[in-house]
């Protein structure tokens, strides 16, 4: 059976090297090296060997292998891309168990009403019935998510770069004196566990807050971290005299052995360490936590000896003096059929993490109260603390105002390794002293409308992002708003007019709701005359033209008309799931043709992005840029020509590479063709141009200061009012609220400080200019990269 078991450590991998060229290497000896990297639990080199033999041979079973991988490596988006190529085309049901793992990938993304119907379909049509129970369990955790409590006065961050790495972190417990501790490798590389040497272990950090943010993490002695182990899983005694914790080895996913260590506090710091032998055993035992029950001191800790529930229990152990009793299973009030992990006990309340109840997704934290002889039902802490992914090691401090958890969500703010869910992160959270939370409705005619995207923008001047939400379950959302602050809230709904509104929490002093609801209005309907339209066939290295993405002079930025074709192009890939293509971008011949055709490139990967962000896999699509190479007209270099025929020139095409060798696609036959790249609005409006966009600054020092600029134009035909401009935090600006009328140009200054910045590496900052166009936000990008 397989695996959905998430993986703790991340695996590096050494680069194989070949002296014949790649296209060369025969299938056979692709699949031999990928079988080779799997044996050694080179997860990551097994997959890149994989994924290119698929590509000389499209085998199913190779694909749903695959899509394995990527799900033990916890890439739920691309385990998604890869099931559905097979099975969304399974009109035989030869894959039916797969559609198990298909939807634990679908939940993971909170794809929520998909994964319900993949798991149905599993449990209808499959004859695995040990795995019928939890494809049970997964849907009642779904459908019980909407009576999960909001937690709208919980604060959930993630902590500080200097402690949180580019690979994993666990076990974060604060001592006494508010001293972090926490496991980790800190290692923004791939790790691979595979026996050999110089391979990084996971230690025992520490790191104090201070008003600065954190301290650089600094390791415990060797004592403590023992070399050849992997140390972690902290637990104070409620003295502060003891510390336990878990010395383990690991053989790529697999922990193969786990022991309990305990270790005295003195005055030169902490003992060397003695081994917990009256609970260590043939058994992992992991994650201890110290408590009290009978009115004696107890540790709790997760174990898989024999005798339990499920995979792993939880147990305690009565402590006497320096001996702990022999252990005691905490029974099935607690413990499942599946996992049980992460104890954490707080004023009679034992905290823990499971698989094993219906659950957001993955695991989640859950409580248990005690009552002095039982423990109350197991219930879920809500929204905020459990997520669609993992959610482990809650701990609470400071009469529950504040605490950690660690997962694996997403985070715009965390380094990634190879995914952005691949990697356990260490977050924070507080308790709001006031609580003022929004209540945002997008209506038509009829009423509240379910699914449609609110966004709120923090009017401030603050670098703090816009939120968006959208669910298609949900006809309203909830946000939480600081005091004495301007906000804006953007609705949008497929098939209406966006609009927005803005208001602010000046004067509230107690908890309070803001209720605000708008009004959306009907984008009219234009009937598809069906018999203008035709059959197109396409076959395999045919270039198609996308007849509605143009772009104006020295922009790569996609004009609305494009995404029509995008969308097209979208649904192609989805009917055609094994079509890899080539998106290629022109330019016309105006400018230096290196320029011309760097312009491209960046123009292409603008319409791959877009595909992208619609869930696309990156692989799929394989960009060029062309320049001015392919000229359609007679406008090449030195001839004058109107802006209109330089714009024939600036397109988009596309042609399977791979995959189908032929595809069908449906083509509407315009009685009378509009102008190329024109739009036509029954409105005056406003429209921005953004001349320098995609400013490079190259290589800036840390701590130095640059500045730029960027020139706006309103080439729309109603007034153009700035509302508010927004950046990181590392970038002053500075422009003008003026309106500006058609045809006017303004200046938008900003002044990068790279002393703000952490890493020395590359940095894409955006911009975000919010005016009354009809899109709301344009983006002016500048790139840099900080060296020392």
């Amino acid at each position: 059976m397989k695996s959905y078991l998430k993986i703790i450590a991340i695996l590096l991998f050494p680069v194989f090297l070949f002296a014949q060229p790649l296209k060369e290497v025969p299938l056979r000896f692709m699949l031999d090296a990928a079988d080779e990297a799997l044996d050694n639990n080179d997860y990551y080199n097994a997959l890149d060997w994989y994924e290119k033999a698929y590509k000389e041979e499209r085998n199913n079973d190779l694909a749903i292998l695959i899509a394995d991988l990527h799900l033990q490596l916890r890439d739920y988006k691309k385990a998604e891309s890869w099931y559905g190529r097979v099975l969304k085309r399974d009109k035989d049901q030869l894959y039916i168990d797969e559609r198990f793992y298909y939807g634990i990938a679908l939940k993971s993304l909170g794809k929520y009403n998909d994964a319900y119907a993949e798991f149905k379909y599993f449990i209808d049509s499959s004859t695995m019935e040990d795995l019928k129970p939890r494809a049970q369990l997964e849907m009642e955790g779904m459908l019980t998510a909407k009576e999960l409590e909001e937690n709208n006065d919980v604060v959930v961050r993630l902590i500080d770069k200097k402690v949180n790495s580019g690979g994993p972190e666990f076990g974060a417990a604060e001592y006494q004196d508010g001293t972090l501790y926490f496991s980790s490798f800190q290692t923004n590389k791939v790790v691979v566990m595979d026996g050999k040497e110089d391979v990084p272990f996971a230690k025992i950090y520490t790191t104090t807050e201070t008003d600065k943010g954190y301290d650089k993490p600094k390791a415990l002695p060797a004592a403590i971290n023992r070399e050849g182990y992997h140390t972690g899983n902290v637990t104070f005694t409620s003295d502060g005299r003891k510390m336990f914790f878990t010395r383990a080895t690991l053989l790529g996913e697999e922990v193969v052995t786990s022991k309990l260590f305990v270790s005295n506090k003195s005055d030169s710091g902490w003992s060397p360490p003695l081994e917990v032998t009256s609970l260590n055993g043939d058994f992992i035992i992991k994650h201890p936590a110290t408590g009290e029950l009978y009115g004696n001191d107890v540790l709790f800790f997760s174990a898989d000896m024999e005798g339990g529930n499920g995979g792993f229990d939880l147990y305690y152990s009565t402590m006497k003096g320096d001996d702990l009793a022999s252990p005691v299973n905490l029974g099935e009030t607690i413990n499942t059929k599946e996992n049980e992990e992460t104890p954490f006990y707080s004023d009679g309340v034992l905290y823990f993490s499971s698989d094993g109840y219906p659950s957001l997704g993955g695991f989640d934290i859950y409580s248990t109260s005690w009552n002095g002889s039982n423990w109350s039902e197991v219930k879920s802490l809500g929204l905020g603390y459990n997520s669609p992914l993992d959610d482990k090691y809650f701990t609470t401090y400071n009469q529950g105002n504040k605490g950690y958890l660690i997962s694996n969500r997403p985070n715009e703010k965390k380094r990634n390794l190879k995914s952005k869910t691949c990697c356990d992160d260490i977050y924070s959270f507080g308790i709001r002293q006031l609580i003022i939370d929004l209540i945002a409705q997008a209506e038509n005619e009829e009423g509240p409308m379910k699914g449609a995207e609110v966004t709120l923008v923090d009017l401030s001047g603050e670098a703090i992002d816009p939120i968006t939400k959208t669910n298609e379950t949900l006809d309203q959302y909830t946000f939480l708003l600081d005091s004495d602050k301007p906000y804006k809230l953007i609705f949008k709904k497929e098939g209406y007019y966006p609009d927005s509104l803005e208001f602010n929490t000046v004067g509230i002093l107690d908890d309070f709701t803001i209720n605000k609801k708008k009004l959306l209005k009907p984008i009219p309907v234009i009937p598809v005359d069906t018999t203008n339209e035709v059959t197109e066939i396409v076959t395999i290295n045919q270039a198609i033209r996308l007849d509605n993405i143009y772009y104006d002079l020295d922009d790569d930025k996609i004009l609305p008309d494009a995404e029509k074709d995008l969308d097209v192009l979208y649904g192609l890939l989805i009917q055609y799931p094994d079509m890899v293509i080539e998106l290629a971008s022109h330019t016309d011949a105006q400018g230096v043709s290196t320029y011309n055709r760097k312009l491209s490139l960046r123009r292409a990967e603008s319409a791959k992005r877009y595909l992208v962000g619609q869930g696309i896999a990156e692989e799929r699509i394989q960009t060029v840029g062309y320049g001015e190479d392919q000229i359609l007209n007679r406008c090449v270099n030195g001839v004058r020509c109107s802006d209109e025929e330089h714009r024939e020139n600036r397109r988009t095409e596309f042609k399977i590479i791979e995959g189908p060798q032929s595809i069908e696609i449906k083509k509407e036959v315009k009685k009378t063709e509009p102008v190329s790249g024109q739009q036509s609005f029954g409105d005056s409006v406003p429209e921005i141009k953004i001349y320098n966009n995609n400013i490079d600054l190259g290589e800036v020092k840390k701590g130095e200061v640059k500045e730029l600029e960027f020139t706006i134009e309103n080439v729309g035909n109603a007034d153009l009012e700035i509302e508010i401009i927004t950046t990181c935090h590392c970038t002053e600006l500075e422009y003008s609220k003026e309106p500006l009328a058609p045809g006017q140009m303004a200046v938008i200054k900003a002044k990068y400080n790279s002393g703000l910045k952490e890493e020395l590496r590359e940095y894409r900052e955006v911009i975000n200019i919010i005016s009354n166009v009809e899109h709301i936000v344009d983006e002016a990008i500048f790139k840099v990269k900080v060296v020392e």
